[in-house]
């Protein structure tokens, strides 16, 4: 079966389901030959609905590659940025914008060369902090 259109209510959205072989003319398309296919009428074959929610986080596909690669790139991020917090950086010392700018591109350099040597060291399960990899050396 495909989808075969929305129809969205106030609370609610059903999601319409249709036989492939629902408009076609031959009556012996029917691969399972379902009792509703061979009704006579001009529109054959199952209609299905679906009753989907309103909310957005309900409808999206979570077992598709799509969701899977951007999820995956998602929690990368996470990890970056909790690292990121580890080198106390939330709260500068400096007022200067490009003072600002200059702390952070230290700070990505040291998480960088931290990965960089954990991973050069064999120790690839220790790239994520710095005080593991410190404990290894």
């Amino acid at each position: 079966m495909h989808k075969d259109g929305k129809q969205y209510f106030d609370s609610y959205i059903k999601q319409k389901f249709c036989c492939p072989f629902r408009t076609s003319k031959d009556d012996s398309l029917c691969p399972c030959n379902h009792e509703k296919y061979f009704n006579g009428k001009k529109y054959r074959g199952c209609v299905k609905y679906i009753t989907i929610g309103t909310d957005y986080r309900s409808s999206i596909n979570r077992d598709s590659i799509f969701f899977k690669k951007i999820y995956s790139l998602r929690t990368e991020s996470e990890r970056y940025n909790s690292r990121w917090k580890n080198l106390n950086t939330e709260q500068a010392y400096v007022r200067n914008i490009n003072s600002v700018t200059n702390l952070n591109t230290i700070g990505h350099i040291c998480l960088l060369t931290v990965a960089i040597a954990a991973i050069k060291s064999g120790c690839v399960d220790k790239y994520k902090s710095l005080s593991g990899f410190r404990r290894t050396a």
